[in-house]
């Protein structure tokens, strides 16, 4: 039987930079879990601030490929 993938409500990010930074800009996790290999995941609420953050921290130079 084919696995269906379920679409999220919450955005999730297991990078520490993310986290550090949407903290630093007053938006707290909803939930946070290890997954099964150990590592922390959170959960963050869908909206408009948080991409607001997320572009204003990946324009930084230190995230150019």
């Amino acid at each position: 039987m084919e696995k269906k993938k379920i679409w999220d409500k919450e955005y999730q990010t297991s990078f520490f930079d993310e986290v550090i930074y949407l903290k630093s800009k007053g938006i707290r996790y909803t939930w946070v879990y290890k997954n099964d290999d150990g590592i922390s995941v959170w959960k963050y609420r869908k909206e408009k601030r948080l991409w607001s953050a997320l572009a204003d921290m990946y324009s930084n130079a230190k995230y150019e490929v």
